[in-house]
């Protein structure tokens, strides 16, 4: 299928198309969403295009990639039937189902060679977040002096798995999946709230407080209502004469359970945060409102990106996913929370 027609199916490559026309392509790319299959074709799509033989241009004498594939000349054949020999992939394969250091070690080897017959060398890594520890930091020496005429392509479904210092190296974009309906239903009513503190004509710092402050109030939302869903399941067999040590670890169990899956509330909703300026991103670049997560907030995500450029836009995505990874330590939420939400541009 050629790039343009697939990007009617898979939105989130449009973005791609257009840092191919730009000449703005990096040399890792971080691929995210709920469905491995998608992330599987948009990197075979990108594979094509770098190295499509019918789309190849010149302009001035140099030579330029145009941001389409043909599906029919002998290097996106191969790409698709996989059997391009710069053209690679990498799956977990151990029985603990995780990505050795053997197979890290065969992609630096074959990487750092030039090109056979291709534009580009692409690695993909399947599930990358199934790296182990030796293979993960084998890795990361290669993102720090990646090779020339070469693209790393990483997939993962759950990327906060990955180290931070793989993800904070690779351009990150989010597919969308079944995740996206379960984000409207969820998020879009306290979203609109935040947006609206947000877009007014005047809006200043004490704006950017009440949007915090609408933020805090989701989260302490969510970690009522799951203390209250949690408090029965562990202490209401208790009898009335419970023996107090039994009581103390039921007790020490509840909050441990519940500060689990507030830890998994909050992230959802910093996801759906997330996927929010992404949608303000893609409106700078002017792309069309079907692709948005939120089409509802088209009016508020559009007045934001009216008045903020692209960069800035998408640094507020990277600067999301740096808060996402501090609230993963010991530091104190609601310190990092104002740190870093005060610094969006916006």
């Amino acid at each position: 299928m050629a790039f343009a027609e697939l990007i009617s199916q898979i939105p989130t490559l449009d973005i791609l198309k257009r840092s191919i026309e730009r000449g703005r392509v990096g040399h890792a790319y971080l691929f995210t969403g709920a469905d491995r299959t998608v992330l599987e074709r948009a990197s075979r799509a990108f594979a094509k295009v770098m190295n499509c033989e019918a789309a190849e241009a010149r302009n001035g004498g140099e030579s330029a990639i145009v941001a389409e594939c043909c599906d029919h000349c002998s290097s996106c054949e191969r790409i698709e039937a996989n059997h391009h020999g710069d053209v690679q992939w990498i799956r977990p394969e151990s029985k603990m189902r995780i990505i050795t250091i053997q197979q890290m070690r065969q992609l630096m080897d074959t990487l750092h060679l030039k090109p056979n017959d291709a534009r580009y060398k692409v690695w993909t890594i399947v599930d990358a977040d199934r790296m182990n520890p030796q293979s993960a930091n084998a890795f990361l020496k290669t993102l720090e002096e990646p090779p020339g005429n070469s693209l790393m392509i990483l997939l993962s479904t759950q990327p906060d798995r990955l180290l931070d210092t793989i993800r904070s190296r690779c351009l990150r974009l989010n597919f969308p999946g079944e995740q996206t309906a379960t984000l409207r239903s969820e998020h879009q009513a306290w979203l609109e709230s935040f947006a609206q503190q947000l877009t007014g004509k005047d809006s200043g710092m004490l704006d950017r407080y009440k949007a915090l402050d609408v933020l805090m109030g989701q989260l302490s939302e969510a970690r009522s209502s799951i203390e209250d869903s949690l408090r029965d399941r562990f202490l209401s067999d208790l009898p009335d004469d419970v023996d107090p040590k039994m009581l103390e670890k039921r007790d020490l169990e509840l909050k441990a359970a519940v500060e689990a899956e507030y830890r998994r509330k909050r992230s959802e909703l910093f996801t759906a945060l997330e996927w929010w300026l992404r949608d303000v991103w893609m409106l700078s670049m002017h792309a069309d409102a079907s692709f948005l997560t939120f089409p509802d907030l088209h009016a508020r995500s559009a007045e934001l990106a009216s008045r903020v450029a692209t960069k800035p836009l998408l640094e507020n995505i990277r600067l999301l996913e740096k808060l996402q990874r501090a609230l993963h330590t010991n530091v104190q939420e609601s310190l990092a929370l104002e740190v870093h939400l005060l610094k969006l541009n916006l």
